[in-house]
């Protein structure tokens, strides 16, 4: 039927686009888990990009390559919370230079660690296979399948909403990197002087998990 005073029908329309619109925003802001999501997915879709492009496929480009997923990876992930979590009861004996140190040293390895867990990245992108989410609402765990070296590797995101969406855990293989850092860390925090050992170690290791990611053919 054709309306015969288009400019009033459009006037009656209006509010029910607003309507709509406002229904649709207020649905998905009631999805926390969607949010979440959609977060992790456009920082992986970068990072993945950046995995296709044939410059990573040059060595010598490969550093430079490296860097701009760190920049990725740093905007998505809550370094000091997963530091507070993996070093768990003594972080708060830890001075606040400590604290800062430590967090400084362990986003370095977290961040070259994930690289060489991803770095036989084959093209396909991810599978987003089901979220998890907490019941307030608050936390969410984004599961998915990615393909590394032929194989679909289950990679689960644990993330936290803070000012935005960040992830604070990452599960790989049913591995959490939390769990496993924290092992291999109370051993060295057995003694209250022990904390500037561990920076040492992980600032060393960092630069050796680098170094291998940076020669890596």
């Amino acid at each position: 039927m054709r309306c015969l005073f288009p400019a009033l029908c459009k006037f009656l329309c209006l509010p029910a686009m607003v309507c709509l619109c406002l229904v649709a925003t207020a649905a998905y802001a009631s999805n926390p888990a969607a949010e979440a999501r959609d977060t992790l997915k456009l920082s992986l879709d970068t990072v993945f990009t950046m995995l296709s492009d044939p410059e990573y496929q040059n060595p010598d480009n490969r550093e430079i390559m490296y860097e701009r997923i760190e920049d990725v990876v740093e905007s998505i992930f809550d370094y000091e919370e997963f530091s507070a979590r993996t070093v768990g009861k003594r972080w708060h004996s830890f001075t606040p230079d400590q604290q800062k140190r430590f967090t400084a040293a362990f986003a370095d390895l977290l961040r070259a660690t994930y690289i060489e867990r991803i770095r036989g990245y084959d093209g396909k992108g991810a599978q987003y296979v089901g979220e998890r989410m907490s019941t307030k609402g608050d936390k969410v765990e984004v599961r998915t399948l990615l393909d590394l070296d032929g194989k679909s590797i289950p990679i689960d995101y644990r993330m936290a909403i803070k000012e935005k969406w960040v992830i604070y855990d990452v599960i790989v293989e049913g591995v959490s990197l939390v769990k496993n850092y924290r092992t291999q860390f109370q051993e060295l925090l057995s003694d209250k002087d022990d904390a500037e050992t561990l920076i040492t170690r992980v600032a060393n290791r960092a630069g050796e998990v680098r170094s291998q990611n940076n020669a890596t053919k």
